[in-house]
């Protein structure tokens, strides 16, 4: 039995590190603007937004994770490519633009601004399988540019959770990738949201008329 437990062992400790548990795993996350969906932002009139770069207040700003061996030992760091903030605003501009949507600093812009409490992947090996978790948190406000006043307050979140034999740094890409995108579409499905941009759509044009 001890050695039926120390071969699964072995093999998830291959699996996990790929050969390169000792080394920082340096990733490219985004939220891919081919894979963005038109959803129910696109059934508003066209606003002009100003999506502002996110306060990082992660306890953890160096990395979004750890590579881990077979026995549950940190390894390596992970990072990613870009900074986290500009991740964040990155998507959120991309969901914005999907869906109609201008994104542009001008005086009359709503203002999108706030914090990233969590962007974090986190492994857990288990016995004969490996569960990897991804999650992002943000808190978004939405601020009248004239006034300066914030209309609105919301925390928004994104997790994804596969279970496999075994991965490599794809893998840990590819579930920070969907907490992402579940972040965005939690943001862009917010129905009081949706109601204060429709509203600033009406008052807008009929400024304009």
């Amino acid at each position: 039995m001890k050695k039926i437990a120390f071969k699964v062992v072995l093999v998830l400790f291959v699996l996990v590190s790929g050969g390169c548990a000792f080394t920082q795993a340096n990733l490219n996350v985004k939220y891919d603007s081919e894979a963005a969906r038109v959803g129910p932002l696109a059934s508003i009139r066209p606003v002009t937004l100003d999506v502002q770069e996110f306060v990082d207040k992660r306890p953890e700003k160096l990395r979004i994770g750890y590579k881990r061996n077979g026995f549950g030992q940190n390894t390596a760091d992970i990072v990613t490519q870009k900074p986290v903030p500009q991740i964040v605003k990155d998507a959120l501009m991309t969901e914005f633009i999907k869906n109609g949507h201008t994104v542009s600093a001008t005086g009359n812009s709503l203002a999108i601004s706030g914090e990233i409490t969590s962007f974090w992947f986190e492994l857990q090996v288990n016995f004969t399988t490996v569960e990897f978790m991804g999650t992002v948190e943000v808190d978004l406000n939405l601020v009248d540019p004239g006034s300066g006043a914030v209309l609105y307050s919301q925390s928004y979140q994104g997790h994804y959770n596969e279970t496999r034999m075994g991965g490599l740094e794809g893998t840990v890409e590819r579930v920070m990738n969907t907490a992402l995108e579940r972040m965005v579409r939690d943001m862009s499905t917010d129905p009081k949201l949706l109601e204060i941009l429709k509203m600033r759509a009406l008052t807008v044009n009929n400024d304009k008329g």
